[in-house]
């Protein structure tokens, strides 16, 4: 189930993501820009066909529809990583099949259109297709791309962006380095001002805790939040008067 929640107003709905055979299932969220609608994209991908199904679900008319039966891309599995820019989904995935010599995996992105309904892939930069562990991520509004790695004992992340439009190049602004600890997956989100909040673990690795580096010194500073490794999670958020004509309810 996924639920639409404004915590200010205390009104929620649960939608029921059904289920009936053998699949890969991701879902994507996002608001269209036009009709400032909430709307749930679920791919499904059968494991036996490699055919997917794609439906949409919209706050507005409170009913999933399909929109699309195919197969668009070539076989990918998804990382379950999705970023959600102007009225885009961007969906992270990579080829199953296709191994390099360090164990690199094909990297690719999805864009799905919340306003045409259509899909797109994205042009990446062949250091990024080749890159062992790629996340997205959202900065300044825009695409962005988080590339791990290391480089003796210095865990890296370089941080790579694009203006928003198709086709558009992506550029590196700048790479993370912290010393004797792993950057892996780590880096949480970005603030307005451009600082990093990312999780570092403490000296037992047991623990965790919020750390904000700032790119222009290279800096490190704690924000006293501290608590068990891989729990932390940060997401950009906008704020809204959204409506929700029906409280706790559960849509099927």
């Amino acid at each position: 189930m996924a639920v639409i929640w404004n915590h200010t107003l205390r009104k929620s709905i649960g939608i029921v993501i059904s289920i009936s055979k053998a699949v890969d299932i991701v879902v994507g969220f996002g608001v269209c820009p036009d009709t400032s609608d909430p709307k749930l994209v679920k791919i499904i991908v059968d494991e036996i066909t490699s055919m997917w199904e794609v439906d949409a679900f919209t706050l507005n008319t409170r009913v999933w529809k399909i929109v699309y039966t195919s197969v668009p891309f070539k076989w990918g599995e998804f990382s379950w990583l999705q970023v959600f820019v102007i009225g885009v989904i961007y969906f992270h995935a990579y080829d199953s099949i296709c191994l390099f010599d360090d164990g690199g995996r094909s990297n690719f992105v999805i864009s799905f259109d919340l306003k045409s309904e259509k899909f797109g892939e994205v042009c990446l930069p062949e250091r990024l297709v080749h890159a062992p562990l790629l996340r997205e991520t959202k900065v300044n509004e825009s695409l962005g791309l988080l590339e791990y790695f290391d480089e003796g004992e210095m865990s890296l992340c370089g941080v790579w962006t694009r203006k928003d439009g198709a086709n558009k190049s992506f550029t590196k602004i700048y790479t993370i380095k912290v010393e004797c600890k792993s950057l892996y997956g780590r880096v949480l989100g970005f603030r307005n001002n451009g600082e990093v909040v990312m999780e570092l673990d403490d000296d037992n690795y047991e623990k965790a805790r919020i750390e904000v580096y700032e790119p222009l010194s290279g800096h490190i500073n704690g924000v006293g939040i501290n608590g068990k490794r891989l729990t932390f999670s940060a997401r950009s958020y906008m704020e809204t008067l959204l409506l929700l004509n029906e409280t706790d309810s559960i849509i099927h």
